[in-house]
């Protein structure tokens, strides 16, 4: 009876999805940009012990579905490889890393898309995935996120060319050399830069 119920609720949801996307505006935008710790992942004063991402290109894609003129939602989905440094006294270590974002976020158009010039605000909340060499036992791999961003938008015909900055803000654990675990409050930022283009009815 469960899984009948359930199999009826996706029906629905994809009978209803082509009239919404017909409705609304859907968009699809690759992104690519540059992201940014501002921290030290962990700073040990037992033995001065410093550990920290560095800045790394970031490669991804943001699916946004905007509700009237200034209203939408966006999820964003990017793939960044960096350097994890690791060492005490001058002599650093280091080993690749990479880190998996994604976050959901609702979005407030000051300035529609529609018009030549666009600018937004937007906030919700993300997830932020380390993974590699650098990650394999010694750092909890995904934290909870709370995002916010501001951007500006230009149309070039029936392309917007978007430009922008989130902010992530999460605690982040490590174990160090010296099985010491520390917990760093991150503020990371992502500057984006995109090309978005239509993909509903207007």
């Amino acid at each position: 009876m469960r899984g009948s119920s359930l199999t009826f609720a996706v029906i629905g949801a994809l009978a209803v999805l082509p009239g919404l996307a017909a409705a609304q505006r859907l968009s699809l935008r690759p992104q690519i940009g540059i992201y940014v710790p501002t921290k030290d992942l962990v700073a040990l004063s037992q033995g001065g012990e410093v550990s920290k991402l560095q800045a790394g290109p970031s490669f991804g894609a943001a699916l946004g579905l905007r509700f009237g003129s200034h209203i939408g939602i966006e999820a964003t989905g990017t793939y960044v490889p960096t350097t994890f440094s690791q060492g005490t006294g001058g002599s650093f270590v280091k080993q690749d890393a990479k880190l998996f974002l994604g976050n959901a976020q609702v979005v407030l158009h000051v300035l529609p898309p529609s018009s030549m010039l666009s600018l937004f605000v937007s906030g919700g909340a993300g997830v932020v995935s380390h993974g590699g060499i650098a990650f394999t036992s010694q750092a909890k791999t995904s934290n909870v996120s709370g995002v916010a961003g501001a951007g500006a938008g230009i149309r070039l015909g029936g392309i917007n060319l978007v430009a922008g900055a989130d902010f992530f803000r999460y605690t982040a654990s490590y174990t160090g050399a010296q099985q010491t675990t520390s917990e760093v409050k991150q503020l990371d930022i992502q500057l984006r830069l995109g090309l978005g283009f239509g993909m509903g009815g207007r």
